[in-house]
């Protein structure tokens, strides 16, 4: 009788220190569980975004020429600056601005272009692929005219393809064939028997510094 007086109370203390071990370890083990993502998540109490990547900037300038689609002007200078922000090593964004000056053959006047865009840009192969970095770009934007027959308003769609290469750690060269169609333009000259219009294409090479 007096042996069940002692093993009941040691017993119960064994129970007690084995709870308390337990509880200590699972204790230790939740800061470890909580920094431990479930697959690719973290938790609740972690950040979703620990760093949102810095775009890589490049400030560049072109020059080249440019034709009209459908006689409107004869092919001229045309020039470029264009700041590209890479989001990524296949995407970027691009602002542009791009101007021309081109002789009417009608009225042997000057017509000059200005135009405004922002556009998305895909690199096809990532610079480490090629010995150029090819790539195409879709946007939209401004473009107004100045001179007989040129219209202050249009919205011009500007497709690109074109190809570049550092050439140090921070110079680029490259060059680019754009396709500039333009919507609710009206270039045609007074009196003219038919109606022309800003489409457009351009043949740049350009080059520039990448930070």
């Amino acid at each position: 009788m007096s042996t069940q007086r002692f093993a009941a109370p040691a017993l119960a203390a064994a129970a007690m220190m084995a709870l308390a071990g337990a509880a200590e370890a699972q204790g230790a083990a939740r800061p470890e569980q909580r920094d431990r993502p479930l697959g690719n998540v973290p938790p609740a109490d972690q950040p979703l975004i620990r760093r949102i990547p810095e775009p890589s900037i490049a400030v560049e300038g072109g020059f080249g020429m440019l034709g009209y689609l459908g006689g409107t002007a004869g092919v001229g200078p045309t020039w470029n600056v264009r700041v590209t922000g890479s989001m990524s090593p296949r995407v970027a964004v691009e602002g542009n601005y791009i101007g021309s000056v081109n002789q009417r053959a009608t009225l042997g006047r000057s017509l000059v272009m200005t135009s405004l865009d922002a556009g998305l840009r895909y690199n096809v192969l990532r610079a480490d692929e090629a010995i150029v970095q090819p790539f195409v770009v879709a946007g939209v934007g401004y473009t107004g005219w100045a001179g007989e027959g040129g219209d202050a308003f249009a919205v011009s769609v500007p497709l690109t393809a074109g190809v570049e290469r550092l050439v140090t750690r921070n110079v680029k060269l490259g060059a680019r064939l754009n396709f500039r169609p333009a919507f609710f333009d009206d270039l045609t000259v007074r009196g003219a028997a038919s109606q022309t219009g800003g489409d457009s294409w351009a043949l740049l090479a350009h080059g520039g510094g990448a930070f």
